[in-house]
């Protein structure tokens, strides 16, 4: 087994038998400091890997080209990798303020905000451009976002350029290398040399970021079928989906097709290297509250984000090893976020 397929079997392993950390406050209590705009920088490492995540580790080798019944259940652990330019940002977009910001904003400029109350409504009431500085939800635990208030002239008075730091927004996941993802997935063929896919998964907290729910399906085709005298390889194509939820916040969409290649060397016990050439798709949801001050006290606002993932060409490459009716793989996909796959399983 190859590092990176260690390193995502150690990471889900952990996952599986450790707790991970005890925050403050949950996710949904963070993205309530920001408008929709900020959240979505702060979020999108998380998103593009939920979104690479959903499009791996379905494909193993090709269905059998003649008809019988063959089946096998599988483990899936699927690993995103986070890159160091992924824990922080720098974003400019609007922000809606709180009171106490307003209040910090205007001592710094010299005014008590007790005495200036016209000037501080003035300000809670409008939405300001700001610039956004610091982790995103892959970054540093101990680090803050900084919102940047430009200098501005209001009612005739002069508010002072000030450095807000949100406490409330940091590092959510604390530098976390690989985001681990997991499925059952039970593959079943075969008819005419097709095969049918499906995997599904719910109940563990991922990361804290909320309880997970899988589910998807796809289905491939071996073209060696329609040949009496078959090619060295298997080569077919196929299309898989699935939708994936963590808890209230995020909800996300993939889909993928592509071309397809594996070689079966041995007989039971045999190793199949196995490729795929794919075009991949997804789609995020962001529901959330955002929380804010104004002149007329405090506002929640219900906010639903749509974001269209990344669309990308990928290539991955992998074996399996099967050991009679027991079955590992792994593999590893090239382009778009980096991801990479371990399964077990067993078959026939």
């Amino acid at each position: 087994m190859d590092r990176i397929s260690k390193t995502i079997l150690i990471a889900l392993t952990l996952f599986f038998v450790t707790s991970s950390k005890i925050f403050s406050q949950s996710i949904g209590e963070t993205l309530s400091n920001l408008s929709s705009d900020a959240v979505l920088k702060y979020s999108e490492p998380v998103i593009s890997a939920f979104g690479s995540s959903m499009n791996s580790g379905w494909f193993t080798g090709l269905p059998a080209s003649t008809n019988g019944i063959h089946a096998k259940l599988r483990f899936v652990g699927v690993g995103s990798f986070f890159s160091d330019d992924l824990r922080t940002f720098s974003h400019v977009g609007n922000l809606n303020l709180t009171s106490d910001q307003v209040d910090k904003i205007l001592e710094n400029s010299g005014y008590d905000p007790n005495v200036f109350t016209d000037l501080k409504n003035e300000i809670l009431s409008k939405s300001w451009e700001v610039k956004f500085d610091g982790p995103t939800i892959t970054g540093n635990y101990d680090e803050y976002l900084k919102v940047n208030f430009p200098t501005a002239e209001i009612q005739g008075y002069t508010i002072e350029q000030y450095t807000l730091e949100l406490t409330d927004v940091r590092g959510y996941l604390n530098n976390i290398d690989v985001m681990p993802s997991p499925a059952l997935q039970f593959d079943l063929g075969s008819l005419i040399g097709t095969g049918v896919s499906v995997r599904y998964f719910r109940g563990i907290n991922l990361q804290d970021l909320g309880i997970v729910n899988i589910f998807g399906g796809g289905v491939s085709h071996n073209l060696n079928y329609w040949f009496d005298d078959g090619l060295p390889l298997e080569i077919g194509f196929g299309y898989y989906f699935q939708s994936f939820k963590v808890g209230d916040i995020f909800k996300n969409t993939a889909s993928q097709y592509g071309m397809f290649i594996s070689k079966r060397i041995g007989g039971r016990i045999s190793i199949e290297p196995y490729a795929g050439l794919t075009y991949e798709t997804s789609r995020s949801e962001i529901n959330y509250k955002y929380e804010f001050d104004s002149p007329a006290g405090r506002q929640e606002l219900q906010l639903n984000i749509d974001y269209n993932g990344d669309q990308t060409v990928n290539l991955a490459i992998g074996t399996s090893i099967n050991l009679s009716i027991f079955v590992i793989n792994f593999d590893y996909k090239f382009g778009g976020t980096r991801t990479g796959t371990v399964g077990v399983g067993f078959g026939f």
